[in-house]
């Protein structure tokens, strides 16, 4: 594996996750959220907390070029490849974890779902674009 490639690739999927995410959350679901903030007693504005989304969304976009590095010689370099790393990756960091927190009813159903069908986008787009960059030593 070219983990110099990874490094690359992953930090344009995380610039695009953190981009698209900013969408989806600072415009999509804005209302939910600020719901949830009411509910909460939360002061309006929110905490920013930048540097923990950047870190996540860096995290999101080198996950992503990772596992299209590790299941290229599977599947073979190129888009359906990175699709296919996308969505993986998309599936183990949104509705996954989002249905394991639906008991504790911090968020509603309809909200966890909403968030999950906005979130692929950026995630895939970012590990599609990632990937690009990416080639074998």
């Amino acid at each position: 594996m070219n983990y110099a490639r990874i490094a690359v690739g992953g930090l344009v999927a995380g610039i695009i996750c953190f981009v698209g995410d900013g969408i989806v959350h600072g415009v999509l679901l804005q209302s939910g959220w600020m719901e949830i903030a009411s509910t909460l007693h939360l002061p309006k504005g929110g905490s920013g907390g930048y540097e923990y989304f950047s870190l996540y969304d860096l995290a999101k976009g080198v996950a992503s070029v990772l596992l299209y590095a590790m299941i290229r010689p599977r599947f073979g370099p190129g888009p359906r490849t990175a699709l296919i790393a996308g969505l993986l990756t998309w599936a183990l960091v949104l509705p996954i974890p989002l249905c394991g927190m639906i008991p504790i009813h911090f968020f509603g159903r309809k909200f966890a779902l909403l968030w999950s069908i906005y979130g692929v986008f950026p995630v895939v787009i970012g590990a599609v674009a990632g990937s690009w960059l990416y080639r074998e030593p």
